[in-house]
């Protein structure tokens, strides 16, 4: 894989249950993150194979979440590819190429509403 995200590449966010709200819609909260919104890229792996990779990673989470790299970019966010130990589909949303963290309320609302749950436990 490489830095080139296409614009219908789907993006998964893990969602603990604080992320989730009474609608099964996701809080704009799950967009906020200080360090970068840690999402896996779709890469060339089924949604079902995003989905059992990132429960299975992440115990504490109780639901998925998808958007598409469109979706961020609509938004004026950026994706970028960060590979971890382990996860080499793991990537972040940024609000900018100059800074990490999504400080404006109304862009991490719009990420929130643009991202769909597509898995529940």
């Amino acid at each position: 894989m490489d830095d080139f995200f296409p614009e219908d590449e789907c993006l998964y966010r893990g969602l603990p249950q604080i992320w989730l709200k009474d609608d099964n819609s996701v809080s704009s909260a799950a967009f906020k993150d200080s360090s970068g919104v840690s999402v896996d890229r779709e890469g060339s792996r089924t949604e079902k194979e995003c989905i059992d990779r990132m429960v299975e990673a992440l115990p504490m989470i109780i639901g998925v979440g998808r958007l598409t790299c469109g979706d961020v970019v609509n938004c004026d966010a950026l994706p970028r590819y960060l590979p971890v130990e382990g996860n080499e589909y793991h990537s972040e949303i940024h609000d900018s190429a100059e800074q990490i963290q999504i400080k404006k309320s109304s862009k991490a609302k719009k990420l929130a509403n643009s991202c769909r749950v597509i898995f529940q436990k």
